[in-house]
């Protein structure tokens, strides 16, 4: 009875403090939007990401971020108070802290604290419809490109077998070993940021932890599946859970929030359909979607020079997100990845502000290897197949669905190539930063002025109606 009313007073304090939360979120948001948007402004929707890591998040969070902090003056109000652009208070720095970058992975942590909910209190607007989304991928790459990003600037290490081997050649064992390497490194290299409670740092199982809403630190030990007879108990690596009960629970409330809480489910192997969905549940023009890959926009122009160029700016200025406490640690991963650029065959692939490794080496993976991965994995691997089921099913009943996704694919081409713009009037390549609460920026408005003078005229792009740069090489009606 004692430990019951200890867990109800607990209960009622964390209550107390989302009041709190909402109430200082409404207060300051009424300061923040005072002789702003007009009424139309907020009854249109807003799209809060769920991005995951290592799943192609950092595309879709860009193409969202261009168009509701370009065009949204509601919410880009709102978040120029959070990120101390416009003003600044402790609370709102706290609550700013809380709530992350609009392109970032602060929604993994409110999600998994306080769910659906605590998602759209980070949209700060009173009455105002937010629609959450998210992205899975295949849980077998991307639990195997976690392992070379929890690395971060340790580069020595990624230059070791198994890391710097091909994964054709990778064993059971190999996997192992990796896991429990970058386990080691995380909580020096990348601040212990997946360092979880009592010591224990996992990379498997992510979709299930978060969209469970098991809470701050996860609970990932309860989470872990045996992928083999390598799994041995380790200090680093929780040990599998025999509880398959619970691992049943978690897993079923995590697909039933992927069906309730998302009005959009995507998978990264299709991202035509899942940005073809966002378009029409928002309501909003295809061309608002379009998006161009963070390598596309590092690498755009080695083969070809575009019409217009960027100014060149210094490597710090290009830093991803606000300039806070991970700075440091971005430049210093920078630094030790420029100091071993030489030092392996390892394609060094010159991406900002990544590491600037290729890596793994590709090759198929061996039959047991993919195995164990798909075995550790085997909770989330159920919600990425549900992910793309719901996908494909929302796509067949949604109103003009097949039409809507080719002319998303030929406009798609047709930007990646740079011969139309996108709705906010930028071509690929003048949109040099793919996370970017602003992109209306000096180094990046000669490009703009360049590109805004360059003739146009009606074209057909795979069948589809467009307005393409004069003279590009399409078939014009």
């Amino acid at each position: 009875m004692e430990s019951r009313q200890r867990r109800r007073r607990i209960y009622a304090v964390v209550a107390a403090g989302i009041v709190g939360a909402y109430i200082l979120t409404q207060l300051a948001l009424a300061a923040a939007l005072a002789g702003g948007p007009s009424p139309k402004d907020l009854q249109r929707p807003l799209p809060l990401y769920l991005k995951l890591h290592k799943t192609g998040g950092t595309s879709v969070a860009s193409a969202l971020a261009r168009v509701v902090l370009s065009d949204d003056k509601a919410y880009g109000a709102w978040r120029a108070r959070l990120d101390g652009r416009e003003g600044s208070s402790l609370p709102l720095q706290k609550l700013g802290k809380f709530c992350g970058n609009y392109d970032g992975h602060w929604a993994t942590q409110v999600y998994r604290v306080v769910g659906a909910t605590g998602m759209k209190l980070c949209g700060g607007v009173p009455r105002r419809t937010a629609r959450l989304v998210t992205l899975l991928r295949d849980p077998t790459p991307r639990f195997v490109s976690r392992l070379y990003y929890e690395l971060g600037g340790a580069t020595d290490l990624l230059l070791q077998a198994p890391f710097s081997s091909n994964s054709s050649s990778w064993t059971p064992y190999d996997i192992r070993r990796m896991e429990r390497i970058a386990c080691e490194a995380c909580s020096t290299i990348n601040g212990g940021h997946c360092q979880w409670k009592g010591g224990i740092c996992d990379s498997p199982q992510e979709y299930t932890v978060v969209l469970s809403k098991l809470g701050y630190y996860g609970r990932r030990g309860a989470l872990q599946r045996k992928g083999g007879a390598v799994d041995q108990p380790d200090p680093h690596i929780s040990p599998p859970s025999t509880n398959l009960r619970r691992l049943r629970e978690y897993r079923k409330e995590a697909e039933r929030a992927l069906r309730e809480d998302f009005a959009v489910v995507g998978v990264l192997e299709d991202l035509s359909t899942f940005f073809t969905l966002l378009s029409l549940d928002l309501g909003w023009d295809t061309e608002n979607f379009v998006f161009a890959t963070r390598k596309s926009h590092a690498l755009h122009g080695s083969s070809s020079k575009p019409p217009c160029s960027r100014n060149v700016q210094p490597r710090t200025d290009l830093i991803q997100g606000r300039l806070g406490e991970r700075r440091d640690e971005r430049l210093a991963k920078r630094a030790d990845a420029l100091t071993h650029r030489n030092a392996s065959d390892i394609k060094w692939s010159g991406v900002w502000p990544l590491l600037g490794w290729n890596a793994p080496k590709k090759g198929k993976l061996r039959e047991e290897t993919q195995k164990y991965i798909e075995k550790r994995n085997a909770d989330d691997r159920h919600l990425w197949k549900a992910a793309k089921a719901l996908s494909e099913e929302r796509l067949i009943m949604a109103h003009n669905g097949e039409d809507s996704k080719r002319r998303f694919d030929a406009l798609q081409k047709a930007y990646g190539a740079g011969l139309i713009r996108d709705a906010q009037g930028f071509y690929s390549f003048c949109d040099w930063r793919v996370k970017d609460h602003e992109r209306a920026n000096g180094a990046n408005e000669e490009c703009r002025r360049c590109a805004a003078q360059l003739p146009r005229r009606k074209c057909r792009v795979d069948g589809v109606e467009a307005i393409c740069r004069e003279g590009a090489d399409v078939d014009y009606e």
